[in-house]
Order: C-alpha cells, then sequence, then structure tokens
C-alpha cells in the first residue's frame, strides 16, 4: 500500500514538473510543510490556546496569537527563498560503469536577490546535503555524487531543493527532473590481446618487417653489444673492431611504419560486453603510452590517432555501441 501511494506520489510530481534541461521554481513546483520544530511550535501554540479559552487570560491570548502571526510570515518568506530559483546541469559527465562520478548542477536566481541556506541533493539520499547559498546576480555550484549501473546513457535521480531559511520552523521544497543523463563508459579490463584476424596479421607482419628493415639499414642507432654467433655481419662495429680488435654488433630502433587497430571482431570470441571492456582497457593504455591507434567496429570507424580527444572519442564510441 505505501508504494503504491508513493507512486501515485511521483506521478503527480512528474506531472506537475517534467523533465527538462532546466527548471525554474515557482509556485507550482515549490511545496511547503512545517519542519520538526514548526510542528512542535504548532502544538505549544494549541495548548496555549486551550490554556487562554480556559482561564480567560488575555495575555496568553496575545502571546499565541502574536506567536501565529509570525508563523504566518514565515511561510512566506521560507517560500520567497526557493521561488525563483534556476538549476541545471554544468557539462555532460561520463564516467566507467561502477564508478561514482560527480555531477555540478549550477543554481542562480531570476530576480537577481540573495538566497540563503539551500539544499541541494538526490532524492533517494538519506545524507544531511551541504547548505548553499546564492549571493545576488551571481551563480552557484554543487557538486552531486552518482553511481554508474550501466554502459550508455545512465538517467539522472530525481533531484530535490529545499530550504529552511529563516527560522528553521518551515521547510519548502521541491522535486524536480532535470533532462541531463550521465555516461557510462564500458568498465575497462586489462588482459591480453587476442589473436588478431587475417587482414591485422598480415599489416602487422609487414610493421614487424619494416622494423626489421629499418634496423638493418641503421636508420636510428640505439646501442652497442657483444657480437653473438648468429648475428648479421651487417651490423658489426667494423671501425670499432679496427681499433681495439672487439667485435661488437650496432642495435637499431626505429618507430613502426603503420598504425595499430582495435578491431571489434579480434575481441568478441569473449563476448560482447567483455570485448567492450577489454578495448576499453587496450583504449587506456595505449593512450597512457601515448601510442597512436585506431578502432574499428561495425558502423564506426575512428582513424588513428592519440591524445586525449582520442581517447574521449573511442570511450565513448565503445559506451554507445548496440
Amino acid at each position: 500500500m505505501k508504494q503504491l501511494l508513493r507512486s501515485k506520489f511521483d506521478q503527480w510530481l512528474a506531472r506537475r514538473s517534467p523533465s527538462s534541461d532546466q527548471v525554474e521554481l515557482t509556485n507550482r513546483n515549490i511545496y511547503i510543510l512545517p519542519s520538526r520544530a514548526g510542528w512542535l511550535l504548532i502544538t505549544v501554540l494549541f495548548i496555549m490556546l486551550l490554556t487562554a479559552v480556559n482561564y480567560q487570560n488575555s495575555l496568553i491570548f496575545g502571546l499565541c496569537f502574536w506567536l501565529g502571526s509570525v508563523f504566518a510570515i514565515l511561510i512566506w518568506h521560507t517560500w520567497k527563498n526557493l521561488a525563483a530559483v534556476q538549476i541545471d546541469l554544468v557539462t555532460e559527465v561520463a564516467g566507467f560503469v561502477g564508478e561514482s562520478v560527480l555531477v555540478e548542477s549550477k543554481l542562480s536566481a531570476k530576480d537577481d536577490k540573495p538566497r540563503n541556506s539551500l539544499s541541494l541533493r538526490w532524492r533517494q539520499d538519506q545524507d544531511e546535503p551541504p547548505l548553499v547559498d546564492i549571493d545576488a546576480s551571481q551563480e552557484s555550484t554543487v557538486s552531486l555524487k552518482i553511481k554508474l549501473d550501466k554502459r550508455g546513457w545512465n538517467e539522472t535521480p530525481k533531484m530535490e531543493v529545499s530550504t529552511q531559511y529563516p527560522m528553521g520552523i518551515l521547510t519548502a521544497w521541491s522535486v524536480i527532473q532535470l533532462n541531463h543523463p550521465v555516461l557510462g563508459y564500458p568498465k575497462p579490463i586489462f588482459n591480453q590481446l587476442p589473436s588478431v584476424s587475417s587482414d591485422a596479421k598480415e599489416s602487422e607482419d609487414q610493421v614487424t618487417e619494416s622494423i626489421f628493415q629499418s634496423k638493418e639499414s641503421g636508420s636510428d642507432f640505439d646501442s652497442l653489444s657483444p657480437y653473438v654467433l648468429g648475428d648479421s655481419l651487417k651490423k658489426v662495429d667494423w671501425k670499432r673492431f679496427a681499433k681495439t680488435e672487439e667485435l661488437v654488433t650496432k642495435s637499431f630502433v626505429s618507430p613502426p611504419s603503420s598504425n595499430t587497430w582495435l578491431n571489434f571482431e579480434d575481441f568478441l570470441v569473449m563476448g560482447k560486453e567483455q570485448a567492450l571492456s577489454s578495448m576499453a582497457g587496450w583504449v587506456i593504455e595505449w593512450s597512457g603510452q601515448q601510442k597512436e591507434f585506431g578502432l574499428s567496429m561495425p558502423g564506426v570507424t575512428i582513424s588513428p590517432s592519440q591524445g586525449n580527444q582520442h581517447r574521449q572519442a573511442c570511450l565513448r564510441a565503445l559506451a554507445l555501441f548496440e
């Protein structure tokens, strides 16, 4: 029964405050009720009123009506502190599945007047949120933590904005839904590269052959090492041998002349989600090594490159792959 009532109440709230990119709080979506201190004050006022009626005491009547007037005025002040506040999310946020990311929300006052002691939290959170003030004609930023449960787009939960300013005896609040999903990248798995396809294998062999030929041609000298039986005589340092009569061979290095590709078909043997997670791991690994690589998936091809933008583009493609 409780779950049914909660579901009906959520549907009613959704009709009054539909999902939007940004939300402005008005009398349509602001609700106000006494806080615990407020209910205690109402109880005391009720007891005072009964006492005044019973004993016909004018002083108690006056005090009761004066406190009741203050309570009524505070209803307007508490509501006014929340009215005309605009909330929207700052930028698109992304992270890996299973991790928590910070979602930044921007609060501003449409009437350019200061607001005091506002709190912002996800509705399902039970922790006490920190209080935020908005200066006149300024904006305030609040960071809320959200855990990513799935790959792809994760909807942000319902958000609750509230205030008990100025006296703490009334609570004005609003429940809003910002239309700003968070992107979940596949949870990275760091494992060995699978056996490559025939085309990729051929490309890899060409790269290896190119490196070997580069070493043979001596284009990039690296170091000297003692001669071992079987080493190519072309790599022997004959000038050094003429001076010292010591046989040493030259070692050369050269960057590959071709790029490395992450091919989805090569990873598919381990299952779709595992393949995407493994590919995400290699994107992180090679990006950290400043290695140039490309990404090939059905319907998506990202040309070989490197850098942070290339890393984000590859992870985004993996996250949104259907």
